[in-house]
């Protein structure tokens, strides 16, 4: 399209300038002027559109397309160098120097033919810049919807001075070509100034407020984000990066995290489909969080794992207990000091609690070999089974499976109770169960009671 409008700025140029040199017209001239500007604009226009479409690479990972803008800003300071000459000739043919402009046929056939093709040029490269999201080739269709206005002047001017001439008149009418030259001229430097405003602003990354602004509400939107904390939005060619902040809840996991930015980049998609976004979540406490996922957090956020926790009121107090994971290279000295430094950081965030209890415990090692020797202890199989029913807790062991780890130790149970008991109720009788088993089979390393819910199990 592009070479199209090159071919047809050519020609257009080429009869300006013949007819404007043959009659003397400075507003033909001027036109002429604007024309080949148009032609280089066009160029320059052809060049940067193939630019801008390379795709992102190492040095330029936004993309190359703000080559469109910096060569609107281009065809910005070429036209108000035209302008400025054709301001100068203007003015002096009005205050300074008379020039007699002879009129014809000719010069009103190429401005009329210069309207035409220039509503043909915009109308197509209109519908271009739409289709690609071009800056510019949207230029170039302003730019031509400008040339029709411009035209139109001239021949006003033109129209004036063939009167003039007929009626023999020397005043306003005698200069009325540079009168028409002149508003050219001004409309010219008006319109490139939009022109390499917008352009610079894009390359200095003003943020289009309206689209940010919408941005930031649909990040608000999504479900599990407290709070917008910054949204960055910068223009290259026909894409949009934003840099999108949220708010979210400290004790979700980096799981529910990341989910929550996939939903904030889809909704900033639905918004503008040519938006990318890159989404930062920042853990706060929220007004939901519980005392329990209060500690949790608090511990993580010193890089410390917990778990068991537990808040309960003694009295007029609230106290907090907790077991605390540590590596098993410390010293007591070095894990108590982690745990006294957690604690006074959970009373300090959390004044309500005036005493932390900590359980110091060795972090679980990495998966280690453990080989299964269930099939090498079946008299230990039943004795489990037997000792499940005679527990008194109303369950039935279907399942025992037992592992040998590097100390020896030999664990893991699956007990049966009833789908309808209370949740509660089945874990005091798991804790009965490993309580009873552990002290009749003291070499068991670790007890594992897995509750199933299931119909047939004792009541």
């Amino acid at each position: 399209m592009t070479i199209v409008s090159l071919i047809a700025a050519v020609a257009l140029t080429s009869a300006k300038l013949v007819v404007g040199l043959f009659t003397g017209s400075l507003g033909l001239l001027a036109e002429a002027a604007h024309s080949a500007l148009d032609t280089v604009a066009s160029v320059i226009t052809f060049f940067s559109v193939r630019v801008a479409g390379r795709p992102a690479d190492e040095n330029h990972p936004y993309g190359h397309g703000r080559v469109e803008n910096l060569s609107a800003i281009i065809q910005g300071v070429l036209l108000v160098g035209t302008a400025a000459w054709i301001l100068y000739e203007s003015i002096q043919r009005i205050f300074f120097v008379h020039v007699e402009v002879a009129t014809s046929f000719w010069a009103f056939a190429v401005m009329g033919t210069s309207i035409v093709v220039d509503f043909w040029r915009s109308r197509m490269l209109t519908r271009a810049a739409r289709k690609y999201n071009s800056r510019a080739l949207e230029a170039d269709a302003l730019n031509f919807r400008a040339d029709m206005f411009s035209s139109a002047v001239v021949i006003l001017g033109l129209s004036l001075s063939a009167y003039g001439n007929a009626v023999g008149s020397e005043g306003f009418l005698q200069r009325a070509d540079a009168w028409a030259a002149l508003l050219v001229g001004l409309f010219i430097i008006g319109k490139s100034g939009q022109l390499a405003l917008r352009s610079v602003n894009i390359l200095l990354d003003l943020a289009p407020v309206e689209l940010q602004e919408r941005v930031a509400r649909a990040a608000e939107s999504v479900p599990g984000v407290l709070g917008t904390r910054l949204v960055r939005l910068r223009e290259s060619g026909d894409r949009k990066f934003a840099d999108i902040v949220v708010t979210v809840p400290r004790t979700l996991s980096a799981a529910e995290a990341h989910e929550i930015t996939e939903r904030i980049e889809r909704s900033v998609r639905e918004i503008d489909p040519g938006t990318e976004s890159v989404v930062h979540t920042e853990p706060v406490m929220s007004e939901s969080e519980t005392a329990v996922e209060f500690i949790h957090a608090v511990a993580l956020g010193m890089g410390l794992r917990t778990h068991h926790e537990r808040v309960q009121r003694t009295g007029d107090r609230l106290e907090a207990s907790l077991h605390l994971e540590v590596d098993s290279k410390l010293t007591l000295g070095e894990a108590h000091d982690l745990a006294r430094r957690l604690g006074a950081e959970i009373k300090a965030q959390n004044p309500d609690l005036k005493r932390v209890n900590t359980h110091i415990e060795v972090a679980e090692p990495g998966p280690g070999e453990r080989p299964e020797v269930t099939v090498e202890h079946d008299g230990l199989v039943r004795e489990i089974k037997r000792e499940v029913l005679e527990a008194g807790v109303e369950a039935v062991c279907h399942e025992v499976r037992l592992y040998r780890s590097e100390e020896g130790g030999l664990d893991a149970v699956h007990v049966d109770f009833p789908s309808s008991a209370n949740l509660g109720e089945v874990h005091i009788r798991t804790e009965a169960i490993e309580q009873a088993l552990r002290e009749a089979h003291p070499q068991l390393e670790r007890v594992v009671i897995h509750a199933e819910p299931r119909e047939g199990a004792a009541r």
